[in-house]
């Protein structure tokens, strides 16, 4: 007969473990503290974690369907086991009515007929001997009829024992399988919350692997548009030239671009609410620009960049603490280091850098600070 108490102390260990487990599982289910991913490719990383923990979960599925599918087997046998005791136990009952009636009836014919049938019985002894075996042989047969009676009572007190622990056991065994049974459930609704999650991390990886795509593309075709200009500058400055001097007007500087109107003067501006430090002149791309005067060239440009807002572009010290800025320019005919005239053809009109419209900005310096350069044309 198996002990109860040490049942009930595997089966309360055998729920703790499955507690355990389900806490594990809630801790697969806790929402995703991801960092907030900046590229396609960490999303298809996180998403990959998360099939990494469903794989883990399904390993959790296989061991709760086992759990539940050896409660089964053990829920069946201990009803099997209970039902046969119960089928003993109604042969032990059946045996204990049958004795007792038969001691009923002979207790019964004992009353009636009274001590004379043992008498009978004795007194037709042929001998003493006879007498002594006659006696002994209804002692014993009084003694088996009580014996088989106590051996009944006691195999019907097993049985129902027997009968209470396979019940006990299959009351252990459904519970198992009902642990089980949610403990499953539970770990593939969690699976499913995960599926559900790394799809739509998925989705938003793809989209966003597009966005990163087509930015690429536009980032690839403006890289080929600026190359695309810088070349086209090179063969213009490959193919132009510059022109004759010309000294224009009669201030202190020459004009560097007589063929031109104004189009802002210096000062502030209320268009872009910033202060303007040169004139700029308007004109067509290509029109000659004139060094103001001579001097040297202490910085020239001719890249086809930005260059903080000048483009191609040149500057020109004149000595006394004077400089001229020339800036936009389609083309620069000069380098750094080289001397020029007053009216030396130095570079021609154009809309590089920060420039809405080919035009020359033209600025002038005195020991650093910008000046009207129509004060000096």
């Amino acid at each position: 007969m198996l002990n109860l108490n040490k049942e009930r102390t595997l089966y309360f260990s055998y729920a703790i473990g499955l507690c355990i487990l389900a806490i594990i599982v809630a801790f697969f289910a806790l929402p995703r503290q991801m960092a907030y991913a900046v590229t396609s490719d960490e999303l298809f990383a996180e998403a990959d974690r998360i099939f990494e923990r469903i794989d883990v979960l399904q390993t959790d599925i296989n061991n709760a369907q086992a759990d539940y599918d050896q409660a089964l087997e053990e829920h069946k046998a201990a009803i099997v086991a209970m039902r046969n005791a119960e089928a003993r136990i109604r042969a032990a009952e059946a045996r204990i009515a049958e004795l007792q009636a038969h001691l009923a009836d002979r207790a019964h014919s004992m009353y009636k007929n009274g001590p004379a049938v043992f008498f009978d019985v004795l007194l037709g002894a042929t001998s003493f001997e006879s007498f002594l075996n006659s006696w002994d042989m209804i002692e014993k047969i009084s003694a088996q009829d009580a014996e088989f009676v106590q051996e009944t009572k006691e195999m019907r007190a097993e049985q129902e024992a027997a009968r209470e622990e396979y019940s006990f056991q299959a009351e252990i065994a459904s519970d198992k399988m009902t642990v089980a049974a949610n403990l499953k459930a539970q770990i593939e609704e969690t699976q499913e919350a995960l599926r559900k999650e790394a799809a739509s991390i998925t989705a938003e990886a793809m989209e966003l692997k597009v966005q990163e795509e087509l930015e690429a593309e536009r980032a690839r075709q403006a890289a080929a548009a600026a190359e695309a200009m810088r070349k086209q500058l090179e063969r213009n400055a490959a193919s132009a030239s510059p022109g004759l001097s010309v000294v224009s007007g009669s201030g202190i500087l020459s004009h560097p671009c007589p063929n031109s109107s104004i189009s802002s003067t210096f000062g502030w501006r209320s268009f872009d609410n910033a202060f303007h430090q040169g004139t700029d002149f308007a004109a067509p791309q290509g029109t000659p620009i004139y060094a103001a005067d001579g001097g040297t060239v202490i910085y020239a440009t001719y890249n086809g960049a930005y260059n903080g807002g000048a483009g191609n572009w040149v500057v020109i010290a004149h000595g006394g603490g004077m400089v001229t800025k020339y800036m936009h320019a389609s083309a620069v005919f000069v380098s750094t280091g080289d001397q020029v005239a007053r009216g030396d053809n130095i570079a021609a009109v154009g809309n590089t850098g920060n420039s809405f419209g080919a035009h020359l900005h033209f600025q002038v310096e005195v020991n650093g600070v910008a000046v009207d350069p129509l004060l000096f044309l």
